[in-house]
């Protein structure tokens, strides 16, 4: 079934050998760029000899003038520098939109953590209010606790102070903090 971007086969499931839209120019791009810039630097040093070499170089020489392997040189260097600005301009697209994602991850897991600690503080208070005088109290910090945690460790404080001591120095805290 094709995909939203008309691809036949599911996500991270590419048949073996085919690449992603785009790389193969990129290749094809990384590959001649140091070739052209080779043919280049050759046109520049031996400018007199390769003037000559030019299929039709009376025709640019009349067009462009005496230098005009010079002039087509630094053309073919602009048009290299625009390719290379696009690619950068992409890339930091590409990179802002990454390191935005991992921004927003670390900040999720961040109010994952203080998700966490106030769960910690509820299940200390609780622990606190196990303690009271009052039955009604003892019981509902009891059924809170129990909700928090994910079990029932009984009326004894002792109980659910151990196994906040053991959460918080395992840094797991049990199943529900």
């Amino acid at each position: 079934m094709p995909t939203a971007s008309g691809n036949q086969h599911a996500e991270g499931t590419r048949p073996q050998g085919t690449r992603p839209e785009g790389t193969r120019s990129e290749e094809w791009f990384r590959q001649l760029t140091p070739l052209v810039l080779l043919g280049v630097a050759f046109a520049i040093l031996f400018e007199p000899w390769a003037e000559r070499a030019v299929p039709g170089h009376e025709w640019f020489k009349a067009q462009l003038g005496d230098h005009y392997l010079l002039r087509l040189c630094c053309a073919v260097l602009v048009f290299y520098v625009l390719l290379l600005w696009g690619e950068c301009i992409r890339l930091h697209g590409s990179l802002t939109s990454l390191l935005k994602t991992f921004k927003d991850a670390l900040g999720q897991r961040a109010s994952g953590d203080t998700e966490r600690a106030a769960r910690l503080d509820a299940v200390r208070m609780l622990i606190a209010a196990l303690r009271s005088d009052d039955e009604a109290i003892r019981r509902k910090s009891r059924q809170n606790l129990a909700r928090l945690v994910g079990e029932d460790l009984g009326d004894d404080p002792a109980a659910w102070q151990q196994w906040l001591d053991r959460g918080t120095s395992a840094g797991g805290g049990g199943k529900g903090a």
